[in-house]
């Protein structure tokens, strides 16, 4: 047996690095692009259907500002018809032939970054700006909701998700980390 055509291991680790990497810009991508097209938005809510009919795939739910309130709420059956607002040609140029304009295309590219790394890529909605329903549900044992903050800006490395205290400097005794 040769192992001339066989590639090592790393080969697969490094590939799969590489495209998590690329999955957080394009999350930052999609995040950008709903912030420009709902300036008063804070996040993208996405949801995980329950029932004995739906896979383990995230749904588009609402876009939804700093206090919870919805600015645009989803229809699942008119994705496909449903237009967003447009964005500026040079954000635009960044989804190639993707239309951020169109909500189905939109959620095809998250629904692609999920299947990369299932959980690893969005998080929980945070409770404040959680509904009623959405908490009485939960309570019930159901799913809790993604969101995904909307932002003119990320942090390069972690994209989207990133947390404040990601980039805290370890700390130092005259220049000498302790």
């Amino acid at each position: 047996m040769t192992t001339a055509n066989l590639a090592p291991l790393s080969a697969f680790d490094d590939a799969m690095a590489k495209a998590q990497r690329a999955a957080v810009q394009a999350l930052s991508l999609v995040s950008v692009t709903l912030h420009r097209q709902f300036p008063t938005g804070a996040y993208l809510v996405l949801k995980r259907p329950t029932g004995d009919y739906d896979d383990d795939v995230v749904v588009l739910d609402s876009v939804r500002d700093d206090q919870g309130e919805t600015v645009r709420e989803f229809n699942p059956y008119a994705l496909a018809s449903e237009r967003l607002p447009d964005v500026p040609d040079d954000l635009a140029a960044l989804w190639g032939e993707t239309d951020p304009r169109k909500p189905q295309e939109v959620l095809s590219l998250i629904q692609r970054i999920d299947d990369l790394a299932p959980y690893a890529f969005l998080d929980f909605l945070p409770g404040e700006l959680r509904t009623d329903e959405e908490i009485e549900a939960e309570n019930d044992g159901g799913r809790t909701p993604l969101g995904l903050p909307l932002a003119a800006e990320h942090c390069p490395e972690h994209g989207p998700m990133c947390e404040p205290d990601d980039h805290v400097e370890s700390p130092t005794v005259h220049g000498e980390v302790i």
